[in-house]
Order: structure tokens, then sequence, then C-alpha cells
């Protein structure tokens, strides 16, 4: 799955599924530059674990039918995401 490109993510569901895939291609930077001995390991480690809260993040906002503003880093995350509701 690629990132649709030139188009506005309008819906929760659309954001969430964007961050997911943005959060898929860090990781997979991070493994290449793990491979590679490469000097940017921590820069690209913060990047996918900053990225790896925003999904967690964008799933909370999914489930309690919220919708997705500018992510700032939570200070506390929320235990669990609850139920989505059309589960």
């Amino acid at each position: 799955m690629s990132l649709r490109q030139n188009f506005d993510s309008f819906t929760s569901e659309h954001k969430l599924r964007d961050v997911q895939e943005e959060f898929a291609q860090s990781v997979y930077r991070f493994r290449a530059a793990e491979r590679a001995n490469a000097p940017n390991l921590i820069a690209l480690k913060r990047e996918m674990e900053f990225l790896d809260r925003k999904v967690e993040y964008c799933r909370h906002c999914v489930y309690t039918g919220q919708s997705i503003e500018e992510y700032a880093e939570w200070s506390v995350l929320p235990k669990r995401c609850p139920e989505p509701a059309w589960v």
C-alpha cells in the first residue's frame, strides 16, 4: 500500500491509514540503516517511535469517534483503546 499522493485525508479512517503507512515506511528506513550501520540510527529510531505513538493516538480517536486533529505528544497515553463502534 502506498501513500495516496495529492489526496486530502478528510476522514479519520483515511488519516489513520496514512499514519500507519508512514510508520511502516519509517520501520523500513530504520531497518535498512541498521543493516548498513548508518550514523543516523538514533534519529530514525526516534522518528519510528514518534510515529508509533501517533498511530496509537489516531487509533484512539477513530475508536472513540473523535476527529483526528493535529497530533501533539500525549503527556499520558490512555490505558487502552476502547472497542470500535462498528464491532
